[in-house]
């Protein structure tokens, strides 16, 4: 199994507002067209490799943005890291009743 330690600091100025609680999906849904984009190219053109590698780039841009406006909405509302481990201690333990892990 993968894991993955992130060092993602939030913005200076962020706001508890609709804007910001939007962010998330619609950086989420920017993952899914740049998976589209590498599914589709994959292997099509003479310069796959190259192309592959940019577009799995991308996915991987897009994948960290969602994160950053994830804790950007975790700034917004003022959230300490102790609540943050609980949260991720509650997810684990729910990924693992679910047979995820």
């Amino acid at each position: 199994m993968r894991h993955y330690e992130l060092s993602i600091r939030p913005f200076r100025q962020v706001a508890c507002d609709k804007e910001q609680a939007l962010k998330p999906l619609e950086e989420a849904a920017e993952i899914y067209g740049a998976w589209q984009e590498l599914i589709i190219h994959d292997g099509m053109t003479p310069d796959a490799d190259a192309r592959r590698a940019m577009l799995r780039d991308y996915v991987i841009d897009e994948c960290v943005e969602t994160i950053q406006a994830a804790v950007n909405m975790l700034a917004a509302l003022t959230i300490e890291q102790g609540e943050i481990d609980m949260a991720i201690d509650r997810m684990d333990a729910r990924n693992d009743m679910r047979g995820r892990f």
